[in-house]
């Protein structure tokens, strides 16, 4: 394996993280019930902030570890219905300001995501959060939602893919973790307001929680709006920073340390390949992007593709550490050919064989999407939060556009470790 490179922090021009307190929100004229969850804590663990001064939106990212992976055995769907339980009660909340809110649940973490006008975003900051946290849980709201959405959960549950994902995750995590998201027609049926309420105190606690602010939002006024007792400073002419600790940076290790090959027959009219890679824990977050990038170039750019449905290439946070993720959608005689294209791709990538012209072009390429996919300022939430998260805080500011060595890409190649596969659809095991 080759000889470590030192890390480098990079940070995009404005982006700014620190370990701050967040002041409770306020709770207006509804108190939490006795029966309702506690009181806010006042501790935020992460804050980013991406200065935009041109625009006129505001977007607010809220990230909480837990999701459905966490729902209990006979109890699946729990936390994908409390986040759509809790979306509408937002909305209303919301609707006289004219902001937006959406939550999405993942495997092990829930998004909450609101997008208000620069003008109004402090009071629609303050509505969420109280709705959140504070409210009294509106059981008729929940028996309502839960009667409007039992159709949908029926629709999906026997679908392909879903059975397909379901599968990917008892691969990767094991079976304790893996729950259907929606749950089971049966499962979403019987869970009650007090298990809704659980899964709330459970999952949305503002100090496990990471936010991020993106758009024509001045430090100070962030901080006076989310509550930060720490005086926010700027450092030369790319980034905020704010006086404190940063978030420090995760243990190295992987997500698992054994890989594995397995397959399920079903007689559907397509497979599915998903090959996943665990990266080490210490690695910078953009080599990994870079090389997912690469990868998903690789499979599809300027070659023949037979059988090829899609793809997807991804890199993933997993309780254990990041993944490398590859997914391709192909049609059956083609799988193997498939599979065997992931693995040449990674051993070309991992001798160093990528030459300075296609990293120079790659680069381009994969700079301009970025840029492209982060004029979405719900997008570029979650890309900071994610990436402070991966290299533990703020280092000296680098611009954005600083390209990546052919060395960083060829460690983070090498540095993955054994995949889990996972071929799913007809035709039987492999031999």
């Amino acid at each position: 394996m080759p000889t470590p490179l030192p890390r480098t922090r990079l940070l995009p021009w404005t982006a700014l993280w620190a370990i701050l307190s967040l002041a409770a929100p306020a709770v207006g004229a509804r108190g939490p019930p006795s029966n309702g969850p506690a009181a806010v804590p006042d501790t935020l663990q992460l804050v980013v902030l991406s200065e935009r001064p041109w625009t006129s939106a505001v977007a607010v990212t809220l990230s909480f570890a837990g999701g459905y992976g966490d729902d209990p055995p006979g109890a699946e769907g729990t936390a994908w219905l409390l986040g759509k339980v809790l979306e509408r009660a937002v909305a209303a909340s919301l609707a006289e300001t004219g902001a937006v809110a959406a939550i999405e649940v993942e495997g092990d973490r829930t998004w909450v995501t609101l997008l208000a006008t620069s003008a109004d975003w402090g009071t629609a900051y303050r509505i969420l959060t109280r709705t959140l946290f504070t409210d009294q849980f509106d059981a008729a709201l929940a028996a309502e939602t839960r009667a409007e959405l039992s159709g949908q959960v029926l629709f999906q549950h026997d679908a392909p893919v879903r059975a397909f994902e379901l599968a990917a995750r008892r691969v990767l995590l094991g079976a304790e973790r893996a729950r259907p998201p929606m749950g089971t027609p049966s499962s979403v049926n019987g869970v009650t307001v007090a298990a809704l309420e659980a899964a709330r105190a459970r999952i949305y606690r503002m100090d496990g929680a990471r936010l991020a602010v993106v758009g024509a939002v001045a430090p100070a006024e962030a901080a006076s709006i989310v509550g930060a007792h720490r005086t926010m400073a700027r450092r030369g002419e790319q980034a905020w920073v704010v006086e404190g600790a940063p978030l420090p940076p995760r243990a190295p290790g992987r997500a698992w340390e054994t890989g594995g090959r397995t397959s399920v027959d079903d007689d559907i009219t397509n497979n599915w390949i998903r090959a996943a890679y665990p990266f080490d824990g210490a690695a910078p977050r953009r080599p990994m992007e870079f090389l997912a990038h690469v990868i998903g170039e690789q499979l599809g750019i300027d070659r023949p593709a037979p059988g090829l449905i899609s793809r997807r290439v991804e890199v993933r946070e997993l309780p254990g550490g990041p993944v490398l993720q590859v997914t391709i959608a192909a049609q059956w005689p083609t799988v193997r050919a498939w599979e065997q294209r992931i693995v040449d791709i990674l051993d070309h990538l991992s001798a160093g064989n990528l030459s300075p012209d296609d990293l120079s072009r790659q680069y381009r390429r994969f700079r301009s999407a970025r840029a492209l996919a982060m004029a979405d300022p719900e997008r570029e939430g979650r890309r900071l939060l994610l990436e402070a998260e991966s290299d533990g805080g703020p280092g000296e500011p680098v611009a954005p556009l600083e390209g990546l060595s052919s060395e960083e890409v060829q460690r983070a190649a090498a540095d993955l470790g054994e995949p889990r596969v996972l071929v799913y659809g007809p035709g039987g095991p492999s031999p």
